[in-house]
């Protein structure tokens, strides 16, 4: 009888402590549909980093298949003492505009553009290596840059410097080119090209959605202490401070603008020197010379990084692969992306134009990975757009005559005003031309104009520049390179010549 109310209450207790329980599921039921519907509808705060072998665009990874426009006049950011040839030049944005529009009837989503290069341009100097700003066409030739890129649809990656910065050291017509090794070496000085010169133009930056990506460096290892000991003339400085200026501005590109940051490595196996510093993906350049060693089919994976993998550059002609082997190469292996080198076909490793359609015909089967968002895919019965520049120049022909080469070329501008020719022999290696000559009607071939050269020593190599002037001497478009040629035992030949003296104009 004691123990009868115990079990009565003990009972009630029970049925009671059962609805609650019920009360707490149900709540708790509630709570995680409630979040799993917020998560469905709102995008996620701490969106899931890419896939390995893509990157994002626009919150999307992509497959980066581009190629390189290292540039239109060498000089397309900023001005000096060889006039302004930059972007926001007339002559200079009709050209690109042509080019890109040209790009996009190709397929191609993604360029890759060099900005400071070797200092030349772009940058103001103190006489004591500080730098304190950007030059006065700088922003101008940035903004038309962007401009263009927006009207055709097309993203950027900017190269910002090459080794050449401080590799190389020469003077040409009052321009330096590179020469900037005591710019690194000096902490207060490196803090200065930072803050001075690479921020201004990040905060510039920072509203535009056209720029993916800053390559910070291409292929700094050439002039690295530790990872390049030949004795070729290079300028060298301890990787530390390489690694120091890489750091400052990988932390300036993610403090002022929504972009990536890498560096391009000149193989695949220097990667490694980069990590650690906070870059977003590391990218590479691969050529013929390097399959022995490190041949191109190798997994990213098997590379050990942190990070995705870009194919960087890569000749659109080689002795092992046409461009779009390299290409599935490059996607099928786990990389993130490939460019092409190069756009500017002035060197013997490819010839864009005779690649592009196996381009389109490549991206268009694989257009939702490498669209990077576009809802136009590219077609490859899709007419390609014509290139008409102000000034071109062809039927160039080369001639020995008696102790003379005649250079002769038909040039052709658009606006028919008043110009004036002059043709520039350099020989390979040197900044400053070894012969200057106005061009004259020919008296031979009517309708062109020759210039003879009578400077050149036998054996050596050379190139020709052209440049074309307005009555006032001032610049309108420089061609450089139109040619090379060298005289062996009295016949003038094609001379094979070396990629990097034919990129960087100073003697070793």
């Amino acid at each position: 009888m004691g123990k009868a109310p115990y079990r009565i209450l003990n009972g009630v207790e029970n049925v009671y402590f059962f609805f609650r329980l019920r009360r707490w599921i149900g709540i708790a039921a509630g709570g995680l549909v409630l979040l799993l519907l917020i998560n469905w509808l709102l995008p996620p705060l701490w969106p899931e980093p890419p896939a390995m072998n893509r990157l994002p665009v626009a919150g999307q990874g992509y497959f980066w298949a581009g190629v390189n426009y290292p540039w239109k006049t060498g000089q397309d950011f900023g001005t000096g003492a060889w006039g302004h040839m930059g972007v926001s030049n007339p002559t200079t944005y009709q050209e690109i505009d042509a080019d890109f529009a040209r790009l996009a009837s190709q397929g191609v989503r993604v360029v890759k553009w060099r900005v400071f290069s070797d200092a030349r341009y772009g940058l103001t100097f103190r006489e004591d290596g500080y730098v304190t700003g950007l030059d006065d066409k700088f922003l101008a030739d940035l903004d038309a840059a962007l401009e263009i890129a927006a009207k055709h649809n097309i993203y950027l990656v900017f190269t910002l410097f090459a080794s050449g910065l401080w590799t190389t050291d020469c003077f040409s017509g009052g321009v330096q080119m590179g020469g900037r090794a005591a710019t690194l070496l000096d902490s207060d000085k490196r803090f200065a090209l930072v803050q001075q010169g690479v921020e201004p133009m990040l905060r510039h930056l920072r509203g535009s959605d056209r720029v993916l990506a800053f390559e910070i460096i291409a292929e700094p290892e050439w002039g690295a202490n530790e990872l390049h000991r030949e004795e070729d003339g290079r300028i060298k400085v301890p990787l530390a401070v390489i690694r120091d200026f890489v750091k400052q501005v990988t932390q300036a590109i993610h403090r002022d603008t929504r972009a990536l940051a890498t560096v391009e490595s000149n193989r695949a196996s220097n990667m490694r020197y980069w990590r650690g510093l906070g870059l977003d993906y590391y990218s590479f350049s691969w050529y013929d010379w390097l399959e022995t060693y490190e041949p191109l089919a190798t997994p990213a994976r098997a590379l050990g990084l942190d990070r995705p993998v870009v194919l960087g550059e890569f000749p659109i002609e080689n002795g092992y692969y046409g461009l779009p082997q390299t290409l599935d190469l490059a996607y099928t292996l786990g990389y993130a992306g490939a460019f092409a080198w190069s756009f500017w076909s002035g060197d013997d490793f490819g010839d864009w134009q005779a690649a592009a359609r196996s381009f389109t015909d490549w991206v268009a089967a694989r257009s939702e990975d490498v669209s990077l968002g576009s809802l136009v895919p590219p077609s490859i019965d899709k007419p390609v757009a014509e290139i008409r520049y102000p000034y071109t120049y062809d039927n160039l022909d080369v001639q020995l005559e008696e102790k003379t080469v005649a250079v002769r070329l038909s040039i052709s501008a658009v606006s028919k005003e008043p110009y004036v020719a002059r043709a520039y022999l350099y020989e390979v290696g040197s900044s400053r031309p070894k012969q200057a000559v106005y061009m004259a009607p020919s008296k031979i071939q009517p309708g062109k104009l020759t210039a003879h050269f009578t400077e050149m020593e036998d054996g050596k190599p050379y190139i020709v520049s052209l440049g074309i002037f307005n009555r006032d001497q001032v610049i309108q478009k420089w061609f450089h390179g139109i040619t090379r040629l060298a005289l062996v035992d009295g016949r003038i030949t094609t001379p094979t010549l070396d990629s990097h003296l034919v990129e960087i104009i100073c003697n070793p």
